[in-house]
């Protein structure tokens, strides 16, 4: 019987093991943070600004419900990734104030909302009910969502 020893040189040997390591660390990274991510749905309008559809997303967790909702708003206005679909925010809009008081959402938004509002297809009236169902529909311990655009409270 004729054996082969299969021998690695030490610069072999030490790239290998780093490898190794880079490998593991990675490994214990995506674990973990799989763990810290939840689904949520947001929704867009489509061209007509009638009807909306939703875009599912991994979002990470946060430490407080605050926190959640307000990245889940954050991505919101950020806007959708498919193409087919359109900004439910216009550009420039952002998130003024988030408090949460029992089961009730107050959200500001700056005034910008009402003055570009007619840059999307969506009414501002169909932003803002949007807004609502959304929060609602992904945070089922809300049950009420108010809605202010610079400092004012909208009906």
């Amino acid at each position: 019987m004729n054996f082969r020893v299969f021998r690695l040189s030490k610069k072999n040997l030490i790239s290998l093991a780093v490898f190794l390591v880079f490998f593991l660390i990675s490994l214990v990274f995506i674990l973990v943070d799989a763990d810290r991510r939840i689904e949520r749905v947001l929704f867009f309008p489509d061209e007509g600004g009638i009807n909306v559809s939703g875009e599912l997303r991994r979002l990470p967790v946060r430490d407080s419900l605050e926190g959640n909702v307000e990245l889940y708003i954050d991505e919101l206005i950020l806007g959708p990734n498919n193409i087919d679909r359109y900004r439910l925010f216009p550009v420039g809009v952002k998130l003024d104030s988030l408090i949460i008081d029992k089961d009730t959402l107050y959200a500001g938004f700056t005034e910008n909302l009402i003055t570009t509002a007619e840059t999307v297809p969506m009414s501002f009236q169909g932003i803002t009910d949007t807004v609502k169902k959304a929060v609602v529909f992904n945070f089922p311990e809300l049950k009420e969502v108010k809605i202010a655009v610079g400092g004012e409270p909208i009906e």
